[in-house]
């Protein structure tokens, strides 16, 4: 197996439990379509949700750094205003 192959492996069941977030909160979406304060409340979770799993999974590799928290933060925050921009057009 080639060294990329193996980081993969490595990591598969981090990178489920985030899709299974979003998984989560799409299926949230479709559930309550109708009810946009509640569409805005899973954006936030998943949001909150990508922050911590990206610490967790950087604590637990061992090279977790404040440009790595910063980055999961502003990529969140992105994620956040991006959706609710288009949920509230």
């Amino acid at each position: 197996m080639t060294k990329s192959f193996e980081r993969a492996i490595k990591h598969l069941p981090h990178i489920a439990s985030l899709y299974g977030v979003f998984l989560i909160t799409a299926v949230i979406f479709v559930l309550f379509s109708f009810n946009k304060a509640v569409q805005v409340s899973a954006l936030a979770a998943a949001a909150s949700a990508y922050v911590t799993w990206g610490v967790v999974h950087h604590l637990i590799h061992d090279d977790l750094t404040i440009a790595v928290i910063i980055e999961y933060l502003a990529f969140a925050l992105l994620g956040f205003v991006i959706g609710v921009t288009l949920l509230l057009r």
